[in-house]
Order: structure tokens, then sequence, then C-alpha cells
């Protein structure tokens, strides 16, 4: 491990971060924190893919990407044990991550947009904590942080700040004021960005599971924010002045009917008429939805995300595990988009859902 991390932090020197540049390089800088390492273990690997080739694009939809630098931030992305037995703790490898990160945003001039995906985004968090009690960090205006699939949501929504997480090494932050513009990309379903706020339905946690492996977490990293109604992108500012604009990207599908579909041989037909059974059920773990603090939206355009099968999730999420929780999560924002659902007939779906599996009689 002692290795690992050594090679970790020496491959950070930010004059070897490997740089991935369209066209002309101009003023604007783009750094670049991806997720989680592939797993060396095959039954974990097979749960997600992993292409290095597509770092760079990560939320290149949401800032001038043709007209940027873009510099991919080298650190482990581990997560022990995922990882392998020798790897870097979760923890070890966000604040390799943060510092190399802090490096980076330093030795650049001129505008600066930082995105991350997953993991990635724990170490944009750490760095906005730093600059935040920094005198002499840059400017507000300088700088624009960007995270997609951001597991900070779930592990706030879990435990107090200041918990440790024995598990995965990881110490829940307290929530910063930053004076720095920030883009909040939140896939419907993703486990880690939006989780259940009722977890003890095990339908939605499933559904969950299935939208963190392949069907919404990654994915959003290469949404595109001009596909979403307004309803669903809400801006809010702090104390600081520093503005945070919440992208909400919602699951044309539902991802275990999508699920269903690509793995068991279910019809289209047959899997969007799963998706109109289920969906009730899964929603009825979520509570009704507002990112704004005054006003609860409602979408009014159809769903729209970037389908799985055009655009591979890039990495693992960060933090999946953790301790069982002995007591009720603590009241969480909701986000735009989504309606509290009526209780549905339990037993009648499921007899409706029976028939439509592979193996029933619809």
């Amino acid at each position: 491990m002692n290795k690992l991390l050594v090679g970790a932090i020496a491959v950070g020197l930010f004059g070897s971060a490997a740089v991935f540049a369209d066209g002309i390089a101009t003023a604007e800088t783009a750094l670049i924190v991806p997720g989680t390492a592939p797993s060396p273990y095959g039954p974990l690997r097979a749960l997600y893919h992993f292409n290095p080739a597509t770092q760079p694009q990560i939320g290149e939809n949401y800032y001038d990407s043709a007209n940027a630098t873009k510099v991919v931030i080298p650190y482990p992305g581990s997560f022990w044990p995922v990882t392998g037995l020798d790897s870097p703790t979760l923890a070890q490898s966000v604040d390799i991550g943060t510092n190399n990160l802090d490096g980076g945003i330093r030795s650049t001039s001129g505008p600066v947009v930082v995105t991350g995906l997953s993991q990635g985004t724990l170490a944009l968090d750490a760095e906005q904590a730093r600059l935040a009690n920094d005198p002499n960090a840059p400017p507000p205006g300088q700088i624009t942080f960007i995270k997609a699939g951001d597991p900070g949501h779930l592990l706030a929504k879990a435990f107090e700040p200041g918990t440790r997480v024995p598990i995965i090494d990881y110490t829940v932050p307290a929530p910063v004021d930053s004076q720095y513009n920030t883009i909040d990309i939140v896939g419907q379903y993703d486990p880690f960005s939006d989780p259940p706020d009722r977890p003890g339905n095990l339908l939605a946690d499933l559904n969950a599971v299935t939208a963190g492996g392949y069907y919404g977490h990654s994915a959003t990293a290469f949404s595109d924010p001009a596909s979403l109604p307004p309803e669903d992108v809400t801006t809010t500012t702090n104390n600081r002045g520093g503005t945070t604009t919440t992208y909400f990207v919602p699951a044309q599908q539902l991802p275990l009917a999508r699920a269903l579909q690509d793995m068991a041989g279910l019809s289209p037909e047959k899997a969007q008429r799963l998706d109109e059974l289920l969906r009730p059920m899964v929603d009825s773990a979520y509570g009704p939805n507002d990112h704004s603090s005054s006003a609860t939206l409602v979408r009014s355009t159809p769903p729209v995300i970037v389908p799985p099968a055009v655009v591979p999730p890039v990495a693992v999420p960060a933090a999946v595990a953790g301790p069982a929780l002995t007591g009720p999560l603590p009241a969480a924002p909701a986000l735009a988009g989504r309606h509290p659902a009526p209780p549905p007939n339990v037993k009648a779906v499921l007899n409706q859902v029976r028939s439509l599996l592979p193996g029933g009689n619809g």
C-alpha cells in the first residue's frame, strides 16, 4: 500500500498530468477528477464499465469544453477493499486527489472549471472546503465546480457531519458555503446523488442498485443540460454569494425495467408496461421533490437521460458500504420532477408483473 501511495503522490505532480486538448488551448482550463478505478475482482468488475478514454468528457456539456484545455488529475481512485486488498482506502484516495487538485488549481492561471464524477466529487467537496478557509484562495469568479453523481448526498443523508464511517475510512464533512459557483448533476434514482428517502422500500432499493451499476449514476456526467426542461433546473445562493445550480436528470425508463429488457430478454413493450406498473411503487420511497426553498416544481415534459447503451458508465460509485443505520434518516432537500405516489395495490401489481416476466403468461 505504501508503494501505491508514494506512486500516487509522485504522479500527482501537476507537470506529469495527462492533457487532452481540443483544438487550440485558450485561457480556460478544465481540471477533471474521475471516479473509482475498476475492481480487480471479476464479479465486481462485471457490475460496471470503466473506459479511461471517456474521462476527459466528464461534465463537458456543462461548460465551454470545445475551447478548453483538459487536464485529468491523477489519483488512486481506490475504494478498499473493492479495488483490491492492497489499495488505499477511500479517505486516503480522496486526500491524494484533493492535494493534486489543489496543486492544479494553484498552478493554473486564468479561468478554471473543475469537474468530478462519483468518488472524484468528494475531492471537489474537500477542495471547496479548503479554499473557503484560505484567504489567499483564487477569486470567486475564477473557478466553477461541476459535480456528477456526488455520493456526498447519500453520506449526508445517512450520517451526521463529523461521523467517521469505518468500513470506508471516511469522515462525513460538514456543509460548507463555497464562494465558488457549483453545478450539481443529479440522476433520478442514482443511489448516491438521489438515494431513497425511505430505504425500507426494497423495490426502490433494488432499482437504485441497478441505477448505480449501469443505468443512472455515471451516465449523468455525460448528460446534456439543453435536453432538460426548466422545471428540472434550480439555483440557490449561499451566504457568500456562491450559487449551486442543480440539474435533475430524469430517468426515461425505470432502471430495473431497463435491466430486465437488456439482460433478461424482456421485450420493449413489456418493459414499458413493467415501468408503468413498478414506477409508482418505486416513487413511493421518495418524498415530494423541491430543489428550491419556496415552491414545489413539477416536470411538464417527458424525462430525458443519456441512454446507457450509448454512453457507458465510467466508474464504480465511491461510497456504498457502511454500518447499518439504527434510526430514521434525517430529512433531506427534495428534488424537482417527482410526484409523491399513492399507495399501490401491491398484490394486483405483482400479479401483473408476474405475467410480464419471462416465463409468465403475458
